[in-house]
């Protein structure tokens, strides 16, 4: 397009700043074998202090990609966006179950809360409300991640027709899903714990959010 790399860096750092683009989106657009280049050349100018154009050229690379590429692989750049993901992924499914429920149900502790949801996860919300000095207004509120697949693994043939394709066809996939984006969730949500979650953790949270946030209530 006859732009210069520094003008295209400079474009992409000014979209993320407007808040259209997050770093790790830059991040991900690298190939997994690219980011791999980046990052030999990255460890090459750390121990031996010079940059290996070697490196570089062989995949098209500038030294602007590589700069960038340093200024946005830090931990903390990715555990935000990844944030982001699980939590729109988790609001998401909390929308679309509610909803599913009260249209078939009605609204209500009548309704939905008593038909649709199992006495043992009312239960154990009921507790969780109780110990909250913050406390909801709807004990639904305080389900988990697995306890919604647990609830939609309870009325399957009615969550079967609004489910995503992906997971129509296997509830077993949907719960093995839901409980490794429950994992992800724990580790970002306790960092003193010091679990690390990996690039493959981070991809795979980003596919939830996007196959359920067609749910997502405005």
């Amino acid at each position: 397009m006859g732009i210069s790399p520094a003008s295209v860096v400079q474009y992409l750092r000014t979209r993320v700043g407007e808040g259209a683009l997050r770093f790790s989106d830059i991040y991900f657009s690298w190939p997994s074998s690219v980011r791999e280049s980046l990052e030999a050349a990255a460890d090459a100018q750390k121990t031996r202090n010079h940059v290996d154009y070697r490196v570089l050229n062989a995949n098209g690379l500038a030294l602007e990609d590589l700069e960038l590429y340093q200024s946005i692989r830090r931990r903390r750049v990715f555990a935000g966006d990844l944030y982001e993901h699980v939590a729109e992924a988790d609001l998401a499914l909390h929308d679309m179950v509610s909803a599913v429920l009260v249209k078939e149900f009605a609204d209500g502790e009548a309704g939905y809360w008593r038909r649709g949801i199992p006495v043992n996860i009312r239960k154990r919300c009921h507790e969780r409300r109780e110990d909250d000095n913050e406390f909801s207004e709807s004990p639904f509120q305080y389900t988990t991640l697995i306890e919604l697949g647990e609830i939609i693994g309870k009325n399957w043939a009615l969550f079967q027709p609004t489910l995503p394709k992906k997971y129509a066809g296997n509830k077993h996939d949907l719960a093995r899903d839901l409980e490794r984006l429950n994992r992800i969730r724990n580790t970002v949500m306790h960092p003193v714990k010091r679990r690390r979650w990996t690039e493959d953790d981070f991809e795979f949270a980003k596919q939830v959010r996007l196959a359920f946030e067609q749910f997502r209530a405005s």
